[in-house]
């Protein structure tokens, strides 16, 4: 058990976004939310929940192939209200005996018809069987503008202030990342995505992904990005008013990681 603690802090450490969920959409467009309209933006840029147009729920779960026993569970709702979008979200990772969990409450605006902006507060607990508990509280900023129906671009800073856990914890780092991306809807069926993501002590990411309508019910996502290199693929099923998502990544150091996310707009 001790063995695999270590792992997970390891893998926590120096693979920083593993354990972070964008939901299965984002995540089969290669982690490309800087940009895209989503409710699991507030995961990747809090911004993009102001287009939105009713409150909406989804819930996520993630099986880390690296061990059986290691997994994710995460939570999001968006309650809009004119040009005001209020957001929640929470997500715990980890097993028994190691997990982090994190709370988040965003507050997003919409400035006109193009311009939005948004705040995150994160509250942040980490718990290691043998060595305690220790917090944190981090905070997110995103901007997004949508130039025209077809081309939006997006920024988004993740702890700039760069706060970690406690000195006996801080093996476990709470990452601080810049992302800027660009979506572009070529046709009424095809998406394609962008990001540029520097993360704290990683070299700088690019990300593309890339959806497809086969029709009103179903899309299938695609998406590769290069550092590390890593492949995406998922597929979506909208009907009425409830939404299956299904995603799984590849790298080679860790394997496959499927997910899938239920969700239902009121």
């Amino acid at each position: 058990m001790k063995i695999l603690c270590f792992l997970v802090i390891y893998v926590s450490a120096n693979c920083v976004y593993a354990q972070n969920s964008q939901g299965p959409r984002l995540t089969a467009l290669a982690d490309n939310g800087t940009a895209v309209n989503d409710i699991w933006t507030l995961q990747a840029n809090p911004a993009g929940i102001t287009f939105l147009n009713h409150p909406a729920v989804s819930l996520n779960y993630i099986k880390h192939l690296l061990s059986d026993e290691i997994s994710t569970q995460a939570f999001v709702a968006v309650i809009p209200s004119k040009n005001n979008y209020a957001g929640i979200s929470f997500q715990r990772y980890g097993f028994a005996s190691y997990h982090e969990s994190k709370i988040g409450f965003a507050y997003a605006k919409k400035f006109g018809q193009k311009l939005s902006l948004a705040l995150n507060g994160n509250y942040h607990q980490l718990k290691i069987e043998d060595y305690g508990a220790s917090t944190a509280y981090t905070i997110d900023a995103g901007v997004l503008y949508q130039f025209n129906q077809h081309f939006s671009i997006g920024a988004f800073s993740s702890n700039a202030s760069r706060q970690q856990y406690s000195a006996s914890l801080r093996s476990a780092k709470i990452p601080a990342s810049f992302n800027i991306g660009a979506s572009y809807l070529a046709s009424k069926k095809v998406l394609i995505a962008t990001t540029v993501s520097k993360i704290t002590d990683q070299p700088i990411d690019v990300r593309i992904g890339i959806e497809y309508q086969l029709f009103d019910l179903l899309s299938l996502r695609g998406g590769l990005s290069t550092k590390p290199l890593k492949q995406y693929a998922g597929f979506g099923i909208n009907y009425k008013k409830f939404v299956l998502d299904m995603a799984t990544t590849y790298e080679a150091s860790l394997g496959y990681a499927p997910q899938i996310a239920i969700s239902y707009v009121f």
